[in-house]
C-alpha cells in the first residue's frame, strides 16, 4: 500500500469516526432524518476524490456507524428502525451513487492516466529524435567537412600556406598545430620529434595535455604501429593482443618522415570518436608530408644537417626536395647566389637569414647558393635589400612560384 492510499485510508476512517462521535452525542440515529445525510455527502466526496473502491470502502463504514448508532440509541426498537425505507434508503443511496460516481471517476483517471502515458512515450520518442537529429547533424557535418577535405581542403590549406612567411622553425611547428586542429577539428594535437634512440619529445600541443611531454615509442601502441605502418589510430588497440597502458594511447598519429627517416609524430591526443576514420588520417598524411619538407632545414629534427653551412654537393638533392614541395603545394622559395672574399664575410650572411633555409658553399668558386624556403617575391626583396647595404655582391637572384 503506497502512501496515498494510506493517507486515503486514514482520512476515511478519522472522519466517519468523527460523525459517528457527533451523530451517537446528539442522537442523530444515523443522521436518517437529515437531508442529505452527511455519510452520503462524504461517501461522495470520497468517490470524487479516490474512485470506486475507497467509495465501497467509505460506504461500508457509514453503513456500520448508522446501524451502530441506530442500535445505541433505538436498542429494543433497533429491527423496527431498521426494517424501514428511511433507513434503508441511506445506505442504499451511498453505495449507488458511490459506486457510479466512482467507476466514471476511475475511467476518468485512467483516460489521464493514459493520456499522460501516451504523452511520456511521445516525450521519449521526441527525445529519441533529437538524439538521431544530432546524431545525423553531427554525421551530416562530418561528411560535409569530409567532402571539404577530399575535394577543397589540400588547396585550401595551400591557399593559407602561400601567404605565411617564417621567421625561424618555431613559427613552422606553431603554424601546423594551427592548421591540423582548425582543418580536422581536433580537441588536443600535438607535435613530437623523435630521437635516434626512439624517445619521443613533445615540442608543441594545442589543448588539453593527455599525454606525457616525452616517452618511449614502445610504450604506446598506437605510435608504434604508427612509426611501422606510417600512420595508426585508437582502433588498433581492439586488435592488439599486446598489454597497453592507456594514459600512452592517442586517438591517432601519423608519422613525419624525411625519406625514410622518421623526424617526428603529428598526434591527435582528443578527438570527438566519430572523426577517427580513414580520411582524417590521409589529411594529416597531407599535413605530415607538408611539415617534414618545412622542417627539412630545422636542426631540432633532423640530426645530420649542418645548422650553419652545407656544401654545394648537396645543393641539387636538396632543391629537388623544395621544388618538389612547391609543385605540390605551390609554397614559393627563392634561390640568391653571392660571391664572398673571405672567410670572415661568410659568418655574414648568417644575419639575413632564417634557421629554416639553407646555405651551401662552394669554396673552388667562392659562391654562397642561398635557399629560402617559403619566400615570395616580396621577401626576396627584403633579403636583397639587407645584402645592398652590406655591400655582398648578388651573382644571381629570383623567385619560384
Amino acid at each position: 500500500m503506497n502512501k496515498k492510499n494510506i493517507f486515503a485510508f486514514l482520512e476515511i476512517t478519522l472522519i466517519l469516526t468523527i460523525l459517528f462521535i457527533l451523530d451517537i452525542t446528539n442522537k442523530f440515529f444515523g443522521y436518517i432524518f437529515v437531508d442529505p445525510n452527511p455519510y452520503f455527502i462524504f461517501s461522495i466526496l470520497i468517490a470524487i476524490r479516490y474512485g470506486i473502491n475507497f467509495s465501497l470502502l467509505s460506504g461500508s463504514i457509514s453503513t456500520f456507524y448508522i446501524f451502530l448508532s441506530i442500535f445505541f440509541n433505538a436498542r429494543n426498537d433497533f429491527f423496527k428502525f431498521v426494517i424501514s425505507w428511511t433507513v434503508l434508503k441511506n445506505p442504499l443511496y451511498i453505495f449507488l451513487f458511490g459506486f457510479i460516481i466512482g467507476f466514471f471517476r476511475d475511467i476518468y483517471i485512467q483516460k489521464i492516466n493514459y493520456q499522460n502515458e501516451q504523452i511520456n512515450l511521445l516525450k521519449e520518442k521526441v527525445k529519441s529524435l533529437e538524439e538521431d537529429i544530432r546524431k545525423y547533424k553531427n554525421i551530416t557535418d562530418d561528411l560535409e567537412h569530409k567532402l571539404v577535405l577530399e575535394k577543397q581542403g589540400v588547396s585550401l590549406l595551400v591557399e593559407k600556406l602561400k601567404d605565411i612567411e617564417y621567421n625561424n622553425s618555431e613559427d613552422i611547428f606553431n603554424e601546423a598545430i594551427d592548421l591540423i586542429s582548425e582543418f580536422i577539428y581536433a580537441k588536443t594535437v600535438s607535435i613530437y620529434t623523435l630521437s635516434k634512440n626512439n624517445f619521443l619529445r613533445m615540442k608543441v600541443r594545442k589543448g588539453p595535455q593527455f599525454l606525457p611531454n616525452s616517452l618511449p615509442v614502445d610504450k604506446s601502441v598506437v605510435i608504434s604501429m604508427a612509426m611501422e605502418f606510417g600512420s595508426a589510430n585508437a582502433n588498433v588497440l581492439y586488435l592488439t593482443e599486446v598489454e597497453y597502458n592507456f594514459e600512452y594511447e592517442p586517438a591517432m598519429a601519423v608519422s613525419v618522415k624525411y625519406g625514410k627517416e622518421i623526424l617526428g609524430f603529428i598526434i591527435i591526443e582528443i578527438i570527438d570518436p566519430e572523426k577517427i576514420n580513414k580520411n582524417t588520417e590521409i589529411y594529416l598524411k597531407i599535413l605530415a608530408d607538408w611539415l617534414s619538407t618545412l622542417l627539412l632545414a630545422s636542426s631540432e629534427l633532423s640530426e645530420n644537417q649542418n645548422p650553419d653551412f652545407l656544401t654545394s654537393k648537396k645543393f641539387n638533392n636538396i632543391l629537388e626536395k623544395i621544388e618538389e614541395r612547391r609543385k605540390r603545394f605551390g609554397i614559393p622559395y627563392s634561390i640568391i647566389i653571392v660571391k664572398y672574399n673571405n672567410i670572415n664575410s661568410i659568418n655574414l650572411f648568417k644575419k639575413f637569414i632564417r634557421d629554416t633555409d639553407f646555405l651551401f658553399i662552394d669554396k673552388n668558386k667562392k659562391e654562397i647558393k642561398i635557399i629560402l624556403t617559403s619566400c615570395s617575391k616580396g621577401g626576396l626583396t627584403r633579403v636583397l635589400n639587407n645584402f645592398s647595404h652590406e655591400n655582398i655582391k648578388v651573382v644571381e637572384a629570383y623567385t619560384k612560384q
